[in-house]
């Protein structure tokens, strides 16, 4: 299994009646999750959300366009957590 970190633009969604002048822009975001599929269009990375006021608890995949992807970088589970070696002489 493998995890990925991504690091993407996408929209921005703002209420039409905000007092600000609409102005043009993307927000950055980074995401973490396990590796689920990809090809030349789209990566898929799966994650869990325990819940809040904001977001329901419960499994996500998350779709993410290839083309808004700015930075990638995946790992096996296994490289990224490494068991720790025990020290000889403890104890």
């Amino acid at each position: 299994m493998k995890l990925a970190y991504v690091r993407w633009k996408d929209a921005v969604a703002e209420e039409a009646t905000a007092p600000s002048t609409a102005c043009a822009r993307l927000v950055e975001l980074h995401e973490v999750g396990f590796l689920l599929n990809e090809n030349e269009e789209a990566v898929v990375i799966g994650m869990e959300h325990h819940g809040d006021a904001d977001v329901l608890p419960g499994r996500w995949r998350l779709h993410i366009p290839r083309v808004s992807i700015l930075e990638m970088r995946v790992a096996e589970v296994d490289a990224a957590f490494k068991k720790k070696r025990r020290k000889s002489g403890s104890n």
